[in-house]
């Protein structure tokens, strides 16, 4: 392929699109799949693309370094795993605006799917199962940089966050999510969220959570009887904290060790 065949509309398009499968690059020079393989190898080359995985490459702006650029990693996400999964737990949140840095680790759900974890170039995704019959209503879509994204909506992200297993809980980054998606929450939603959740300890977390972050007001106030009540016969269990940590809290009425707000 010489540089006549790359003009300034095929660049322009290749922005656009900031990463693309080599399916879609056959589409955008109306060649075969083999050809676009070919054209992407040498695109790559030239700098003007730098491989995500296997057969999804991101466009590379024209001023920057193709060996130190990084591209957006739900955009690189979300092509290499393809349609029907929706960023979650702290995924969402970030997606949602309430975390300005991206980890290396991200958090998918998708109806139907064997939980694991993928490599997609230098991140890891965790993927997990959502219910089938609840995948329109708990999951929207989101803008970022012109793509759109599919994320679990504040209510079922609010779930998530308090279900998290203890290797992956961290109870101030939980609670500082709560302070923020809760006001951007419908209590209705999130109360028939939590009325489909089964599992005592995450019940505990999220009416602790609540009352903790400071908006257990009205309807909020009334969901944090609710969940009270349901949790009065259960165990104590530890969130977010080390057994004999010498910073440990309890919090009675919801029967959790915690390490308290700082």
């Amino acid at each position: 392929m010489d540089n006549r065949r790359v003009t300034r509309q095929d660049l322009l398009r290749l922005a656009r699109a900031r990463v693309i499968t080599t399916e879609e690059l056959g589409g955008l020079f109306s060649v075969s799949s083999s050809r676009a393989a070919r054209i992407a190898f040498d695109l790559k080359r030239r700098g003007l693309l730098t491989k995500v995985k296997r057969g999804v490459y991101a466009s590379v702006p024209l001023d920057t370094d193709p060996d130190r650029f990084r591209p957006d990693p739900f955009v690189a996400v979300q092509k290499a795993l393809g349609e029907g999964y929706a960023f979650s737990h702290f995924s969402a949140l970030s997606l949602l605006g309430g975390e300005r840095t991206v980890r290396r680790n991200l958090q998918v759900v998708a109806p139907g799917v064997r939980p694991r974890n993928r490599r997609v170039g230098e991140v890891t995704v965790h993927i997990r199962r959502i219910p089938k019959g609840v995948w329109d209503s708990d999951t929207s879509d989101v803008r970022r940089g012109g793509v759109s994204l599919r994320v679990t909506r504040p209510e079922r992200t609010l779930i998530d966050l308090a279900a998290l297993p203890a290797a992956q809980q961290d109870y101030e980054e939980e609670l500082a999510g709560y302070r923020y998606l809760l006001p951007r929450s419908d209590p209705a939603a999130l109360a028939k969220e939590v009325r489909g959740v089964h599992q005592l300890k995450t019940l505990a977390r999220v009416g602790h959570l609540i009352k903790a972050s400071g908006h257990a007001r009205g309807e909020l106030a009334t969901l944090v009887s609710e969940l009270r009540a349901r949790v009065a016969n259960t165990s104590p269990s530890y969130f977010g904290t080390a057994p004999r940590s010498t910073g440990n809290r309890f919090d009675s009425e919801f029967k959790l060790v915690y390490p308290g707000a700082t």
